[in-house]
């Protein structure tokens, strides 16, 4: 039993580190060669947990193979842009310029039904609102739809408006947020002066964050019954 918890602490380890390495973006949208490595990685790492009678090394060293490979093939692919061709397809424009491209639709064998599923998932009511539907690289769908459907920004309404920024998060259930607080350029003088004029002390802080305006968002911790 100890045996078995210590190999699979060991993978485990070993696969946050190798996903860590490997990037973000195998974190998010998979395209076909970090789907493969992914599905590949997941049944060699259950390998030596499964049955012991296989050495870790086993799993190790094909686990480093296949991160290499993926971490070469991104830089070559980074460099050479026309290889990608080989190992990613391109986008599938199925509405273009309000237009419904039906012999896109077929190659990518997506119905009408879940084209309209996936529209109204985006917000939008008819296929005439769309001016642009594309299947991108990752099989997603991305909705552009037309001028007229989309709602009024500040820019159409001549209204002056400051970019807020992100809200960067100080203090987390009572705990600081160091990175964001140097990142910032706050010290913490500052941020006991905050804690002070919003009349809290930081163990009752569940979330503080400002924004890059210097905006204030703050939320108590609720009370315990």
């Amino acid at each position: 039993m100890l045996t078995i918890l210590l190999r699979t602490v060991l993978v485990y380890v070993f696969l946050i580190a190798s996903m860590r390495l490997m990037g973000k973006r195998q974190l998010g949208e998979l395209e076909i060669t970090e789907l493969v490595t992914t599905l590949l990685i997941s049944e060699i790492a259950t390998l030596p947990i499964v049955d012991q009678n296989i050495p870790l090394v086993y799993a190790v060293i094909p686990l480093i193979t296949l991160l290499t490979l993926e971490v070469v093939l991104s830089t070559i692919l980074l460099k050479c842009p026309n290889l990608k061709k080989l190992t990613s397809s391109r986008p599938s424009i199925l509405i273009r310029r309000g237009v419904l491209d039906q012999k896109e639709l077929r190659c990518n064998r997506i119905s009408l039904d879940e084209l309209i599923s996936e529209i109204r998932q985006a917000g939008f009511c008819a296929l005439d609102e769309i001016d642009y539907a594309i299947v991108e690289q990752n099989g997603k769908l991305s909705v552009l739809p037309k001028r007229t459907a989309q709602p009024p920004t500040a820019k159409d309404t001549s209204l002056p408006v400051k970019e807020s920024g992100i809200l960067h998060v100080l203090i987390e259930d009572g705990r600081r947020n160091l990175y964001n607080i140097k990142m910032l350029g706050l010290t913490q003088e500052a941020l006991e002066r905050t804690l002070q004029e919003l009349g809290l002390r930081e163990e009752e802080v569940f979330l503080l964050g400002q924004n890059d305006l210097g905006e204030i968002y703050y939320v108590k911790k609720e009370v315990e019954q």
